[in-house]
Formats: structure tokens, sequence, C-alpha cells
């Protein structure tokens, strides 16, 4: 690739190594290498230069994928939108009328990550989630971004490792707008639907999560309801916040 005149060309063959990634789940040092056109010492130093900076973390001792910072800066540039701030009277109204967690997650580049709580303590037993959480293939988060890939507001590179949930699970959150998952390991459970920005993407899912026992399973449920009705709300605030 040949670096435009007036760029810096560190800074052009950092973003060059992030557009590589952003089309794979991972890179390695031969295509970091290739991609750069240059020797792998010095693809080495980029790739170790990025992981000690926060823009890439290993996933083995051979490969690497997005690292931590930019999952903040990606949630930073969603506040930019207004969401999370959005969202935060809708997740305190939910908690308090269904008495149950209430998450708001979006897309790092390769799974959901927990970007705001209000967690329920109505009960002795309730569920605690912190904000930077990433949620894993069988979450109802992961599922509700998989079904709506194709009108998300994020890229999904090739190799992300996909949701666990099959094509007619998928076919039925895209006609219901809501997701359904039960963790049997855990006892926890889930209910979750996607909030979609001004031009109807997906830009992140709104959740309950709580003891299986506390969770109704329906997609007709008034849990579904209520969250679907919080997500619209958010939607619109987003297009007037005066709304």
């Amino acid at each position: 690739m040949e670096i435009a005149s007036g760029d810096l060309q560190v800074v052009a063959r950092v973003v060059q190594l992030l557009r590589l990634l952003a089309g794979n789940e991972t890179i390695d040092l031969v295509s970091a290498a290739e991609e750069l056109g240059v020797g792998k010492s010095t693809a080495h130093r980029y790739l170790a230069s990025m992981e000690n900076h926060g823009l890439l973390r290993r996933r083995d001792r051979n490969r690497y994928e997005f690292g931590v910072l930019l999952a903040e800066l990606g949630t930073l540039a969603l506040s930019r939108l207004g969401i999370i701030d959005l969202a935060g009277p809708v997740l305190e109204d939910l908690g308090a009328r269904l008495r149950h967690t209430v998450v708001l997650s979006v897309w790092n580049g390769t799974c959901p990550v927990v970007a705001r709580v209000r967690e329920d303590r109505s009960r002795t037993a309730h569920v605690s989630i912190a904000v930077g959480s990433q949620l894993g293939p069988n979450a109802a988060q992961t599922v509700v971004f998989w079904a709506f890939k194709d009108r998300s507001y994020y890229r999904f590179g090739e190799g992300v490792t996909p949701t666990t949930a099959t094509e007619a699970e998928l076919a039925d959150v895209r006609e219901t707008g809501v997701s359904v998952r039960q963790s049997l390991k855990d006892g926890i459970s889930a209910v979750a639907v996607p909030v979609r920005d001004p031009a109807g993407q997906v830009v992140a899912t709104l959740a309950v999560v709580d003891i299986t026992q506390f969770v109704p399973e329906g997609t007709d449920s008034p849990v579904a309801q209520a969250l679907l009705a919080g997500a619209e709300t958010i939607s619109r605030r987003m297009a007037n916040p005066l709304d």
C-alpha cells in the first residue's frame, strides 16, 4: 500500500494493520509483514508497540486481536452519538419497574462489551455485571448483534467467533426483535433487544440479566415488551434528545 503524501509513515502503517485486523479475526507476524511490505523484525516492532499501547492484545503466542484501548475508543465514539448518556434514564426506569439488572452493550469488534449497567439490588440474590465485561457467543446480546449484522453500525470481520445460535433462532430474533438465552451452568438468563440509531442501524443491545428463576422465557413476556419499548425510547431520543 502506497502511503499518501503528508502522512506520517508510522501512523499510516498502524492504520494499515488495524484495517487488516478489521477484516480478519486476528493478525500475525507474517500477515503484518506482508501487509506493510517490510521485514519480520520491523513488523514485530509495530505489533509489540501496538500491544504495549492497548491497540492489540495477544490471542495466543503468534496471533493478535483488537486490544482494550480500541474497545474503549469504540465506546467513546458511541458516547459521542449520545447513546450511553441517553440510555441512563431508560436503564434506571426499567430496573426500578422490572426489578432486574439492566445492561446496555456495544460491539467491540469481536464481541459485545458492557457499556452501562443498572444493577438491581432488591433481592438478596442478584446478578452483578461490571462495565467493560466482554460477553461470549452464548449470550443473548451476542445473538442479537449477529441476527442483525447486516443492519449493524459495526463491521463484522471475517473469522470473528460467531454466536452459537442456529439460523432458525437468528431468524426468530429478526422477526420478534427479542433474544432469550439461559446459561444452565451459571443459572443466569438474559432477554436482549436491539437499539437502533436514527439511520436504523443496530448500535447497541438493551438486556435484562438475572437469576433464571426470575426471568420469563417468552419473547412476548412483559419483560421483553418493556425492553422493546425502552430501546425505542433510546432510539427516539438519539434522533431528538429533547423528546
